[in-house]
């Protein structure tokens, strides 16, 4: 059978494979390239009919959502978020930082496992008394790409 093959050797029934957090992993990198060849990757991901939507959240029964809460929840997170709040920049700059140094590939890999932490950090500024300010980019060593800025509350 002769099957379209697009940019990095994807296929149609390679892509229906694959997960919804594959998929739009696949369709992000695709659409960051900003060609006529990722163009059309992203193109055939949307016209499959399959979700490939933001990865969905991790179930509070996996591993590694209990790690994430773990390094969220610390002295040392706690204290990142707050001096990047300080600085101006988003909470998550500082703890996505340390995500990444004890979490590593876990981390970086899981294409849920930003958005996730993201929601948490947001639980904790809420609970901290802040409210959310706007959002921002955030530095280029971050695996997050974007992250919400706090105020006081």
């Amino acid at each position: 059978m002769n099957e379209e093959i697009f940019i990095g050797g994807w296929t149609r029934s390679k892509l229906r494979e694959r997960s919804q957090n594959e998929r739009h992993a696949v369709w992000k990198r695709a659409r960051a390239l900003h060609s006529a060849e990722g163009n059309h990757l992203a193109r055939a991901i949307e016209l499959l009919g399959l979700p490939y939507a933001e990865p969905e959240p991790l179930a509070d029964d996996d591993p590694l959502m209990a790690r994430l809460r773990e390094v969220v929840s610390s002295p040392e997170a706690r204290s990142a978020a707050i001096e990047n709040t300080l600085d101006g920049l988003p909470a998550m700059a500082g703890i996505d930082g340390l995500l990444h140094e004890r979490l590593g590939e876990e981390y970086r890999l899981n294409a849920a496992a930003a958005p996730t932490a993201q929601r948490l950090v947001a639980e904790l500024m809420t609970g901290l008394g802040y409210v959310a300010a706007g959002e921002k980019d955030l530095p280029a060593r971050c695996v997050a790409r974007k992250g919400v800025f706090w105020k006081r509350g």
